[in-house]
């Protein structure tokens, strides 16, 4: 066993760069969106990305009963979007959290987002805190090429 400080892990995690996504599911009228980090391109062909989503999530419920998500990514100016979806969703008549949504093949997505990537889980590794849904990219939309919104930018750490 290691004996590794705590402290010393957890500024070396806090030194892996990361963007800032949303991430969106539904299953019959139940609709989950999240602000998520831990993002990775997988593979080029076929295209896929590796997701870890928090296990006592609703997205994390929602996308494993489903299969499928939307994950958008955010402009550097997104900031106070992306903190929008840390807390529990709620949703009312086309707003998520406050935020406009539409339904694209029935799942939500968040047309004030510059892209956005269709999903479909592949595999699900269910160890630790935040499993990693290993997922091939369906479609994709891209509405307005912008600087993408990074975690070490917002002031704001996720990982250690």
């Amino acid at each position: 066993m290691s004996s590794m400080d705590s402290e010393t892990r957890k500024t070396a995690l806090r030194m892996f760069t990361y963007g800032v996504y949303i991430l969106t599911s539904k299953m019959g009228s139940e609709i989950s969106a999240s602000t998520v980090t831990w993002v990775s391109q997988a593979s080029f062909d076929p295209p896929m990305l590796s997701v870890c989503i928090k296990r006592d999530s609703g997205s994390y419920k929602l996308v494993k009963e489903r299969g499928e998500f939307l994950l958008h990514i955010l402009g550097k100016n997104q900031k106070d979007l992306a903190a929008t979806f840390f807390k529990r969703t709620e949703v009312e008549i086309n707003l998520i959290n406050g935020v406009q949504y539409e339904l694209l093949n029935d799942l939500p997505c968040i047309p004030s987002t510059p892209a956005h990537l269709h999903c479909y889980v592949q595999k699900i590794i269910e160890e630790g805190d935040h499993p990693l849904f290993l997922s091939t990219v369906n479609d994709v939309a891209v509405r307005e090429k912008n600087t993408p919104l990074e975690l070490r930018k917002t002031g704001w750490s996720y990982g250690g």
